[in-house]
């Protein structure tokens, strides 16, 4: 399900846009985040996707480059739906967790120049993503919007540790205990203890990750 969704206007940030999925799916996964001309299959309803999208988006990206404001303006007086603007006041009345991303050198607008269901944008902490620094500065977008709890590298530690455990215990316990070498009872029990502490450990890391990801999700 996703979690981010992308909203920008393609002939603002549409070059951006790209990669900026692609960096964001690599490090949060590919079904939790959203953009339109790959999140939304041929013949299904546009605006229908997009609404079903939004609602269980739990991230907003704002998108700005530097013809952001004037195509809003623009778009204000012309008749037909600007898609983008709904999706940004529909995430702003939502109060979803929206982070405005400035692109090319672009500031946010002063909340005058903005129509009134929009004006809200201005008081949401904003992030600058730089082309001299799109590494760096699209990693700390990613520790911004959070880490999911990657339960495949779960399964990979989980066995690398049983292995590890069994192995140490088979290996030190004829060094330092001779006499209990030859004892599997107090070998089973031993691993198991092992094995219950490293799950102890997990546990605790897995809760102090939710715990952090449900602060930064709470964050206005």
């Amino acid at each position: 399900m996703p979690i981010v969704f992308l909203s920008y206007r393609r002939n603002d940030t549409g070059g951006e846009a790209g990669p900026l999925t692609d960096a964001l799916q690599y490090k949060l996964g590919q079904r939790l985040v959203f953009r339109d001309v790959i999140g939304i299959s041929p013949g299904d309803q546009f605006d229908t996707a997009l609404k079903k999208q939004l609602a269980i988006a739990k991230v907003v990206l704002v998108l700005i480059g530097t013809t952001w404001l004037g195509e809003l303006q623009r778009r204000l007086t012309e008749e037909g739906t600007d898609f983008h603007r709904v999706e940004v006041a529909t995430a702003l009345r939502e109060k979803k967790r929206l982070i405005p991303v400035l692109l090319r050198g672009a500031t946010l607008p002063p909340p005058a120049a903005l129509p009134e269901d929009l004006q809200a944008l201005t008081k949401c902490q904003a992030i600058t993503i730089r082309d001299e620094s799109w590494t760096a500065d699209t990693e700390r977008l990613i520790d911004a919007i959070g880490h999911p709890y990657r339960w495949d590298l779960l399964f990979i530690r989980t066995l690398i540790a049983l292995v590890s455990i069994i192995l140490t215990v088979w290996k030190l316990v004829p060094q330092l205990a001779p006499d209990l070498a030859a004892d599997y009872g107090f070998l089973r029990g031993f691993v198991f203890t092992l094995v219950i502490a490293y799950g102890l450990i997990e546990s605790v890391m897995a809760y102090r990750h939710f715990q952090r990801l449900k602060r930064l999700r709470e964050r206005k």
